[in-house]
């Protein structure tokens, strides 16, 4: 096996992961691609069947591409996995699927040995792309273990219309909280219960036939502090006060927990009128599981048929250190932003492939010489 060190490994060809390789080629680096899975598109394949984009469709293509006619304003699931796949043909980008990286560690002269299934590999810079939803988060609730009811986390939640008639608990007001709930409002359910601990700052996705989302350039450009206050005005305008509806009281501070928290803004695609017809009934926090209730913080018991957990997600321990801690390792595709997924890997591409290409002593590896 050649030793040969590299410029740039990138592990994972995701969205992160393309967006490296193409702005890596843009500045004259080579980059090789690591992929666990077989194609691209697979862990958004996972993904459930109604998934639809919160971002429109003219912030969230990869660069320099466009989603074909008819992809609609807000691309959906299967239209984003033939957008990725496309682009990784056009552009020929050296993937190597079916690798699995299990360690990446700094050898003595600087560079980086990046060990999988597949074999090693040698390179002077290593950009992690794994993206930001790889570990599912469940609260260490007491007495979940002992629980005899059904609890899937959001990623898990599967075909909508398997919904039909049952009642169903929804933990969690985030972005994946609303994203359950706006596909749930569909459905002829049973009972659904949103269970929330705090008010959510929440945008429509259209308003008045408007999307919303379009303006998300000029609100990135604008304070932090003032975003905070037309987000909260933009939702007052949709929504009216929260508060009528159950929720508790928001600190309308959106942008600001965007920013400091990495926290995305949820979006409403059906869950508020749903909550406002009395489809969905707004409940307190969880606070523990019996064997056969749910008991939320004000002593309410719940005997819902599912449970669905949306409280998150962290990041595979793969990912290490953050970005700029480790010269010549660096992540991305991490951080929500106003724009889109797609917008922020793009300016984060830039600015390590600027960092690589100004790196004293760089010497360019073709990719074929591995």
């Amino acid at each position: 096996m050649s030793t040969n060190v590299h410029d740039v490994m990138i592990i994972g060809a995701g969205l992160a992961g393309l967006t490296a390789a193409y702005v890596m080629r843009q500045h004259g680096i080579s980059a090789i691609i690591l992929e666990q899975e077989p194609e691209i598109g697979v862990s958004w394949q996972r993904r459930h069947p109604q998934l639809t984009l919160n971002t429109h469709r003219d912030l969230s293509t990869l660069p320099g591409a466009r989603y074909p006619k008819g992809a609609g304003a807000f691309p959906k699931r299967d239209a984003v996995v033939r957008h990725l796949q496309a682009f990784a043909r056009e552009h020929a980008f050296d993937i190597r699927h079916g690798v699995t990286v299990s360690s990446v560690t700094r050898e003595d002269g600087g560079s980086f040995r990046i060990v999988s299934e597949a074999g090693e590999f040698h390179a002077a810079h290593v950009i992690m792309a794994v993206g930001r939803d790889t570990e599912k988060q469940l609260p260490a609730w007491d007495g979940l273990e002992h629980y005899d009811g059904d609890v899937r986390h959001a990623a898990d939640f599967g075909n909508a219309q398997d919904y039909a008639g049952r009642s169903v608990l929804v933990v969690g007001g985030g972005n994946s909280g609303f994203d359950v709930l706006n596909h749930l409002s569909r459905v002829k359910t049973g009972p659904v219960w949103f269970s929330v601990r705090r008010g959510p700052s929440i945008l429509p996705k259209r308003l008045f036939r408007f999307a919303v989302h379009r303006l998300s350039p000029l609100m990135q450009a604008l304070p932090t502090p003032l975003v905070d206050r037309m987000i909260a005005a933009t939702q007052h305008l949709a929504f009216g006060n929260l508060s009528r509806l159950g929720f508790p009281k928001g600190s309308h501070d959106a942008a600001t927990r965007l920013v400091n928290d990495k926290i995305a803004i949820p979006v409403d695609d059906g869950a508020m009128a749903a909550i406002r017809s009395g489809q969905i009934t707004v409940v307190r926090g969880v606070r523990s599981f019996e064997r056969d209730a749910v008991i939320l913080e004000d002593e309410t018991r719940l005997t819902p048929d599912m449970v669905i957990v949306a409280t998150g997600y962290g990041t595979s321990a793969l990912t290490g250190e953050p970005v700029g801690s480790t010269p010549g390792l660096w992540h991305m595709g991490l951080t929500p932003s106003l724009t889109s997924f797609f917008r922020e890997t793009e300016r984060e591409a830039t600015k390590i492939a600027r960092s690589i290409a100004e790196t004293p002593g760089r010497s360019l590896c073709a990719a074929s010489d591995l």
